[in-house]
């Protein structure tokens, strides 16, 4: 009978935090620095982490919260928290009260300020969430936010008295290279599946499919090792590889997709359907189709948006640019 191949699926979670962190040391001391007057019962400034998907920053902000601030912080996925209610609600239960779920936004808010803990709260996917004024509502109570974002920070993207009273400091995270994939991979690999079970050329593979991002390729690695367990394998195979690499792309896609508004999807609707558009053809179609009059700042900033996504490639500048699909 052959032995099984993944003996830790979870290592391979996205919500996995490591016990050590790989390549991301530099993020780490400095977010750590920021923080550290905390430990002194000092004020510290918000930190606005930015960067593309799957490059470490929900693993690092974790890391630094499990290690430093265990008992005064509290981790929000706002993809998934939408609101002010629902991200309050969370806050609330990691800090130990009990909430029946019957409970107003209001009322929320009164038991937080009540309770007058200060905390270090981590705000991840804060590209969804649909009211700020949460942020006020923390920085008024003199809570540390953690701010995690896709794109870079732009202080006109935020109402000045929520961006006045956290004083942020700004920490980019730049993609993983193709040899700090790789490690990543070899790191995960000893700890989530049997020794010998995947060599190193086939996981140097996968590292080159991931293109800068850290999901994919763990992603990739555990559905190649389920695909050849369910085939009776000792050995993940190239094939099992190339197979995953396909359904895994497919997700990337559905996940990315999902990060849009809706003016978004209109114009990646538009292009999806030309596959290459010149910019100009595009914004007067999508001016065409969308109700709400958009500007073409408006427009350059959702373009903006999508490149930095890699759902779209730009070609030539200025009047000779055009866009091209690339997920």
């Amino acid at each position: 009978m052959v032995s099984k191949i993944i003996i830790d699926e979870g290592v391979f979670d996205e919500c996995f935090t490591p016990e050590s962190l790989v390549c991301r040391e530099g993020q780490a001391r400095e977010i750590a620095r920021c923080l550290a007057p905390i430990k002194s019962g000092k004020f510290a400034k918000s930190l606005y982490i930015h960067g593309p998907p799957g490059i470490g920053k929900t693993s690092v902000a974790k890391w630094i919260l499990r290690e430093h601030f265990e008992n005064n912080s509290a981790y929000v996925n706002c993809w998934s928290k939408r609101t002010s209610h629902k991200i309050m609600e969370d806050i609330l239960l990691q800090a130990g009260h009990v909430i029946h779920g019957r409970e107003s936004t209001s009322e929320l808010i009164k038991k937080f300020e009540k309770s007058k803990k200060k905390l270090v709260v981590c705000l991840d996917e804060s590209d969804h969430i649909k009211d700020i004024d949460v942020l006020y509502t923390l920085a008024r109570n003199s809570c540390t936010v953690m701010i995690i974002s896709n794109r870079e920070f732009s202080p006109t993207d935020m109402d000045y008295r929520i961006s006045s009273s956290l004083s942020f400091d700004e920490i980019e995270f730049k993609p993983y290279n193709r040899e700090e994939i790789l490690n990543i991979l070899k790191e995960r690999a000893t700890c989530g599946m049997r020794p010998g079970s995947v060599d190193n050329n086939i996981m140097s593979v996968v590292a080159g499919m991931s293109n800068g991002d850290a999901r994919i390729g763990l992603q990739i690695m555990r559905s190649a090792a389920r695909d050849a367990e369910l085939k009776n394998l000792d050995v993940v195979t190239l094939e099992e590889i190339k197979n995953a690499s396909k359904s895994t792309r497919k997700y990337r896609l559905s996940y990315v997709l999902g990060t849009l508004n809706i003016e978004q999807r209109i114009i990646y609707e538009i292009l999806l359907k030309n596959k290459v558009m010149d910019s100009g053809q595009l914004f007067e179609e999508y001016r065409r189709v969308s109700t709400n009059n958009p500007t073409d700042r408006t427009y350059r900033n959702y373009m903006q948006r999508m490149k930095e996504l890699g759902l779209v490639k730009e070609h030539g500048s200025h009047r000779w640019k055009r866009f091209e699909i690339a997920l």
